[in-house]
């Protein structure tokens, strides 16, 4: 039987630890700058699952990429299915047969630049909303 699809949170979560040591300020001010709760931190650090939009958070303010931490299947019995015409090389298009999957765990991972807590910024300067 192929292996499935996993996120290594106990990874993710030794990271998360050794950098909320390092910043001293506390989970709960930590958890409040990510967008999380504070329990959610601890549920990372222990190795435990938590929802996307939460790693999104996490690994955006460790300044990671999402997929570091992603760990594909492995190989299947089933034939891949073939690419579409035009299709780069090696790599199957998205749904539409015109958009290209995200970068497969082999390509380098990126670092993001921004930071994203999770909360919007512009609901605030809204004020004729129905």
């Amino acid at each position: 039987m192929p292996k499935l699809a996993s996120y290594d949170y106990r990874g993710l979560g030794a990271m998360l630890r050794a950098r909320l040591v390092d910043d001293g300020r506390g989970w709960r001010v930590c958890a409040d700058e990510i967008g999380v709760c504070a329990s959610d931190l601890s549920r990372i650090c222990n190795g435990q699952s938590v929802s996307a939009p939460k790693v999104i958070a996490v690994c955006d303010w460790l300044k990671l990429a999402v997929r570091a931490f992603y760990e594909p299947p492995s190989a299947s019995r089933a034939e891949p299915a073939a690419s579409p015409p035009g299709a780069p090389a090696g790599r199957a298009n998205g749904r539409d047969g015109q958009s290209p999957l995200p970068p497969s765990a082999d390509e380098p991972v990126r670092e993001t630049g921004e930071m994203f807590h999770g909360k919007s910024t512009e609901t605030a300067e809204a004020t004729n909303v129905r």
